[in-house]
């Protein structure tokens, strides 16, 4: 297996290729990996990942590398603005379908011109931001209180238009 912070930056590479095995390859290839050593690393990573007795350490280990080389892929830009980060979440959380129930994600995300994985991007950069100032009793040091502010307030005028309140 490559090293981890090899996949991590191959998988960043990745994000747009939709599973497409011939893309990865291609990727892969041109950073120096073989289309067996990338399905080896990718099956191994997944693998332990997935794996209870890891405990989550792999996982742990690789977020971290994984938002860095996003972050690079980007050149450091936003994923996605705030407003557009705000507008998803608050579709996901509060629109319903026809029957009442709560609206599939894909659907959301689709509607709004994007994909799973382009909003996990998103998700994981503006929730440590706007989320909360300690996470599991250590300070976050992302947390931006001013844009968390921002984003009650758009949160609530997103959650008023999705549930045709006026104020």
């Amino acid at each position: 297996m490559i090293p981890i912070e090899q996949y991590a930056d191959l998988c960043a590479l990745m994000a747009d290729t939709g599973g497409d095995v011939n893309k990865e390859n291609a990727i892969a290839a041109a950073h120096g990996v073989s289309p067996e050593l990338w399905h080896a690393s990718k099956t191994g990573y997944t693998a332990k990942m997935s794996d209870p007795n890891d405990m989550g350490r792999t996982a742990m280990a690789f977020m971290p590398l994984y938002s860095a080389a996003q972050a690079r892929a980007r050149g450091g830009k936003e994923p996605c603005t705030l407003e557009f980060y705000t507008k998803v979440h608050a579709e996901m959380a509060f629109m319903k379908d026809p029957m009442g129930n709560k609206m599939n994600h894909h659907l959301v995300l689709a509607q709004n011109g994007t994909h799973h994985q382009a909003w996990l991007e998103c998700e994981g950069y503006w929730t440590p931001i706007v989320g909360a100032p300690e996470i599991l009793g250590q300070p976050n040091p992302k947390f931006n209180p001013e844009l968390a502010q921002k984003f009650r307030v758009l949160m609530q005028q997103e959650s008023d238009r999705i549930n045709g309140i006026s104020r």
